[in-house]
């Protein structure tokens, strides 16, 4: 399992949340599934929403985890990595922890906002991702 970093050089947590919508769209369309990794319900809620306006011509079908249509959806958001109800090929991170006991993904995208607090947590999960040898990719864009 790889782990690829972005780091953003500009911008805020925003512009982390539209880089993920990004990633989500790209996984979508080149027909892997994902699940997008919030901290609380609330940031999960606010991302559902996000991926519905993030760009007029995109469509991108997802579904909250407690939803009915999240057995189905190729992208599903939520809170927690507990009793997935299937595998998903990308977890894309936007937990500001390392992702442990980690179900099988195939690769995590982790994204660091250009914010000093949360380019300081995105420093403490490379190094944690790196102490437990996962190959690492950094991106900065």
């Amino acid at each position: 399992m790889n782990v690829d970093f972005y780091v953003l050089k500009t911008g805020n947590a925003t512009a982390g949340l539209l880089l993920a919508c990004r990633l989500a769209e790209k996984a979508y369309a080149t027909g892997n599934t994902a699940y997008v990794y919030c901290d609380t319900p609330q940031n999960a809620q606010s991302f559902d929403q996000l991926l519905w306006t993030f760009k007029e011509e995109a469509f991108i079908p997802h579904a909250l985890k407690q939803q009915t249509a999240a057995a189905k959806a190729p992208i599903v958001i939520g809170c927690d990595l507990k009793n997935l109800d299937r595998d998903y090929d990308i977890l894309i991170n936007l937990h500001p922890e390392m992702v442990s006991a980690l179900p099988p993904f195939q690769r995590i995208l982790d994204i660091v906002a250009n914010d000093a607090v949360l380019k300081e947590r995105g420093r403490q999960r490379y190094k944690q991702y790196r102490d437990a040898q996962y190959p690492l990719n950094l991106h900065e864009l």
